[in-house]
């Protein structure tokens, strides 16, 4: 049995048929998630333009399991696993991290962007114009969703140490001198005289 997953589904009429797809989708094939991933240049291949080919770090597919069927009310449904893994930059030593992610949907389908049903029973939606539904967008769309806000490794080292600097060292670095900005503040404050003033009274 082929393991590739159709292009587009009427995911109503497999709700009805109460069907399974199972199969395997490219990492390449995902566009929005390739701009987020880590590549590293392939050893030994051709340059192109001046610039090195390049590999995707980590799988280099995702395995989907989507059950359609009825919710316990009747909605029709989408449930399954998204499972990969992807190198992703880590945001603390800009090195690449290894995030392994098992992605469990439970997603209702309508047409209506007014059928606020499936919201209120805690279940999130998916609008589906013309009764199609583009698989690798919906994939795409869960395997965002399981990944990281702030990817980074459990334990590295920032790029920069972070210091505190002291006033003396910010002058130096600035080129500026120090001064005594807040009594000249003071002694140009425009109340000042109507303190004296109030004084004299």
């Amino acid at each position: 049995m082929s393991n590739r997953l159709p292009v587009e589904v009427n995911p109503f009429r497999l709700v009805e048929q109460r069907r399974q797809l199972s199969g395997t989708v490219k990492a390449h094939t995902l566009p929005r998630l390739q701009e987020l991933l880590v590549t590293a240049p392939l050893v030994g291949e051709a340059v192109a333009d001046g610039q090195s080919q390049r590999a995707v770090m980590g799988s280099d597919e995702f395995t989907v399991e989507l059950n359609f069927d009825y919710s316990l009310s009747q909605l029709p449904m989408i449930s399954g696993t998204v499972c990969g893994s992807v190198a992703l930059e880590c945001q603390r030593c800009l090195e690449p991290v290894q995030v392994a992610f098992d992605a469990h949907l439970n997603v209702v389908v309508t047409t209506s962007q007014t059928d606020r049903r499936p919201e209120a029973e805690g279940h999130e939606i998916c609008i589906v114009e013309d009764e199609r539904l583009f698989l690798q967008d919906f994939i795409e769309d869960e395997v965002l969703l399981a990944l990281p806000v702030v990817p980074r490794h459990e334990r590295c080292e920032p790029v920069k140490a972070l210091r505190e600097v002291s006033a003396d060292e910010r002058s130096a670095e600035t080129g500026d001198t120090p001064t005594e900005y807040p009594q000249e503040r003071a002694d140009e404050n425009p109340f000042a005289a109507l303190k004296d003033w109030k004084k004299t009274e």
